[in-house]
């Protein structure tokens, strides 16, 4: 967590509007520790979202490019929503992770 996101409120976030682009590589101790660490109760800490509204205003798009681990625990427990922090971002800065494969944000 950087500076600028622990003063970012945490929300619960829907995992179904979240895209991942980018393939994870994934530590398979980490994501069971994490799943018994989930399901025993303890709360993690949460995943940055980098969002972007589209052109049209009802357009909403939502990213992460960090947080791995937690977001496959939470996955792999079927949970419907994983705790987020929302960044608001612009499509340049989404361009940075993505290149020349950055969606036209409609």
């Amino acid at each position: 967590m950087s500076v600028y996101t622990q003063l970012i409120s945490v929300t619960e976030m829907p995992m179904s509007v979240i895209h991942r682009p980018l393939p994870s590589e994934l530590d398979e101790e980490k994501v069971l520790s994490l799943m018994e660490t989930i399901k025993s109760g303890v709360e993690i800490p949460p995943i940055d979202v980098n969002w972007v509204k589209g052109r049209d205003e009802n357009n909403n798009y939502y990213f992460s490019f960090g947080g791995c681990h937690r977001y496959e625990a939470t996955k792999r427990l079927n949970m419907k929503t994983i705790r987020a922090r929302i960044i608001k971002s612009t499509p340049s800065d989404i361009k940075v992770y993505l290149g020349a494969s950055c969606p036209d944000f409609k």
